[in-house]
């Protein structure tokens, strides 16, 4: 029984989820990426797709329970079954690029439609900030991401990802991510989130993104992106107008 209510949660779960994304970007995704299914297949890559949403909440069934759970293969009744290989291969062709356009298309209609009577004085709010992630352990993923190194000389028990979100204030929605390697400068993953935010904004950063190569160009390009930073402890600087609530100022290094 209680496998079976599990099981009708995520079921639940799954629905409500798929309500939320419009079929015609579950289609772009791959026309887009050039890994559209030309010839026809018994699952085809807009329903690997689906297979690969249903994965991350059916985390304890396998691939083919799945498939056969939510019933994803086209009708055949010359083969009515397919061989686990083959969902792998599919899963393998379709790669990385048609989810990542499947993201970017979700996220940023979901944070526009939920943005409505959120904003400040006409200005959407944003976050940016920098985490990190544990991936599997596999000689690949150890190749790619690397791991943190510790004084101690010993490297961490998984590889890690480090990553940057640009998230909405207002509903908490990540409307745009950059991760990579864990050896890459969490400033450098941040320029990439800097331009991608939209226009008539303000976007709340940490102060260790205190920096002229993130700030100005979040400042400069786009129209009306504003930002507001803590300033550091040890920050000088020199006032450039007399209004006491809000001032110009230059900033000196220490």
């Amino acid at each position: 029984m209680p496998t079976q209510r599990v099981r009708s949660e995520l079921d639940y779960d799954f629905a409500t989820l798929s309500a939320a994304i419009d079929p015609q970007w579950i289609a772009q995704a791959p026309a887009a990426t050039g890994t559209a299914s030309i010839r026809k297949r018994k699952m085809p890559a807009e329903q690997v797709i689906w297979l690969v949403i249903a994965l991350a909440l059916f985390r304890r069934q396998s691939i083919a329970e799945v498939v056969v759970h939510l019933d994803l293969l086209l009708p055949n009744e010359h083969d009515p079954d397919i061989a686990n290989s083959a969902l792998t291969q599919a899963r393998q062709r379709l790669g990385e690029e048609p989810l990542a356009q499947l993201f970017s298309l979700c996220a940023r209609a979901w944070d526009t439609r939920h943005q409505r009577g959120q904003s400040w004085r006409g200005l959407a709010r944003y976050a940016i900030d920098g985490t990190t992630l544990r991936t599997s352990d596999t000689p690949e993923n150890r190749q790619h991401f690397g791991a943190q190194a510790y004084a101690s000389e010993v490297v961490s028990s998984y590889p890690q990802l480090r990553m940057v979100t640009l998230t909405a204030l207002a509903t908490h929605l990540v409307r745009e991510v950059v991760f990579g390697e864990y050896g890459k400068n969490e400033m450098l993953y941040a320029q990439e989130v800097i331009e991608l935010i939209p226009d008539y904004s303000l976007t709340v950063l940490d102060k260790g993104f205190l920096s002229a190569e993130i700030l100005l160009p979040l400042q400069l390009n786009g129209q009306q992106r504003h930002w507001l930073i803590p300033a550091k402890s040890n920050t000088k600087w020199e006032r450039l107008e007399s209004n006491e609530r809000d001032y110009r100022v230059k900033n000196h290094t220490t």
